[in-house]
């Protein structure tokens, strides 16, 4: 726990320096603020979860994503606040993925994007975020090309992903059921492939992608049929992870 308290500590400190800088943009600032305060809170964390039961390693996350979420409020301006390089490490990739979900939902639901936190591994934490969209990143038939509300869908969600570094992408592209898989899988992929290439060209690191699939018709949503010839099917899903 001494460890724990030295780095918050210092934490305190570095939060302090941020804060005294002169002439810093008001989105760096605010990226310092929750890169420090979440820092020391991870430390903590980290203890508590070696120590104590799932409550109160609930309480302490629950610590954290307040003191970031108020920290952030003047120093916003609109945008996504983000967490430098680094922050992964002292927070834990949970609370980092939840820290996202946090400034997601308060900066971008005006633009129709939102965060689902995926419990993949069955341990009570989030270990993926799958990203949801107003409109979805859909295609016309036997068409891979992004436009309208699926391009700014992609656009709007490339801010985000820029804020936090320490993520990667797996990026899912699916067709309907109509047609053979000869034709799905390959168009399947060129759609995946279209997502990858947009968010590149907004800033996007390329090697931030983990993965860019081509699923054709073999994972219909739930609520379609089991061809999933509903024109909803023909979607790219992006998920995003810890870069660990």
């Amino acid at each position: 726990m001494k460890k724990a308290i030295a780095i918050t500590a210092i934490s305190a400190m570095s939060l302090s320096q941020f804060s005294c800088m002169e002439g810093m943009s008001k989105v760096p600032i605010a990226m310092a603020i929750g890169c420090a305060s979440g820092f020391g809170l991870g430390a903590i964390y980290d203890e508590v979860a070696r120590n104590k039961d799932r409550k109160e390693r609930q309480s302490i996350q629950n610590r954290a994503l307040g003191i970031f979420k108020n920290k952030k409020k003047n120093y916003t301006g609109g945008k996504i606040v983000g967490l430098t390089t680094g922050c992964l490490a002292g927070l834990g990739a949970g609370l980092y993925l939840d820290m996202m979900a946090e400034d997601m939902q308060a900066q971008m639901n005006a633009k129709g994007i939102k965060l689902e936190k995926v419990d993949s591994n069955g341990d009570g934490e989030t270990n993926e975020l799958l990203v949801k969209m107003d409109g979805n990143i859909s295609f016309a038939t036997g068409d891979s090309q992004l436009v309208g509300v699926a391009k700014t869908n992609v656009e709007n969600l490339s801010e985000a992903v820029r804020g936090y570094p320490e993520t990667k992408l797996k990026v899912g592209g699916h067709s309907d059921g109509t047609g053979t898989l000869a034709v799905n899988q390959p168009l399947s992929q060129k759609r995946a492939l279209s997502v990858k290439e947009a968010l590149v060209a907004k800033g996007v690191d390329s090697n931030r992608f983990a993965e860019v699939s081509g699923f054709a018709n073999t994972k219909p949503l739930p609520g379609t049929n089991a061809s999933g010839e509903e024109p909803t099917n023909r979607r790219v899903e992006v998920r995003i992870v810890p870069a660990e």
